[in-house]
């Protein structure tokens, strides 16, 4: 079975942010940040402000709590610009692109940008079905997102799936 649609950068950002969603690594990385960006903050606020220790303690509990609070916030907005910087430098432009994925009892084949990757399917980790796409997880090469517009139905989309399933079952 063969599917294709078109995808932007925002698309690819979105496919990025999920990744990291699903890596333990980048949640730590992320908690140390925050945490770091809290406890800096609560330093230099129980230092420079002036006062009794009870309401420098405050300033300090404040400023982590203001910190927690904005973090992820700001955090994912650079991280996004970045990554829509370093898309639009690997890609050319702002797209749309075009992006072929064809089922084969021996591997999973995706066509993109001028190039041809076979995934066997003993490689495909998960398969998750969420509401605008397909994901899949793969061991050492990432993921690929199949979004939703690539099926002319919701019949097609889950025939998708479940021939997925079965080949990567067989290939397990």
């Amino acid at each position: 079975m063969k599917v294709k649609f078109d995808f932007t950068l925002d698309d690819l950002v979105d496919v990025s942010e999920r990744a990291s969603a699903r890596s333990r690594v980048m949640r730590s990385l992320q908690s140390r940040g925050l945490i770091v960006v809290c406890l800096a903050g609560a330093v230099v606020a129980f230092f420079t402000v002036a006062g009794s220790t009870e309401r420098r303690l405050f300033a300090a509990a404040v400023i982590a709590v203001g910190g927690a609070l904005i973090y992820p916030f700001s955090l994912g907005r650079a991280r996004q610009s970045q990554l829509r910087k370093y898309f639009r430098e690997q890609f050319g432009g702002d797209g749309p692109y075009s992006c072929e994925v064809e089922l084969t009892p021996a591997c999973l084949v995706t066509l993109q940008a001028g190039t041809r990757a076979e995934r066997a399917w003993s490689t495909v980790t998960a398969i998750h079905e969420t509401a605008d796409s397909v994901d899949f997880a793969f061991k050492g090469s990432g993921s690929l997102v199949v979004r939703n517009r690539a099926f002319g139905s919701p019949e097609e989309r889950s025939a998708f799936v479940r021939i997925a399933r079965t080949y990567a079952a067989k290939g397990a």
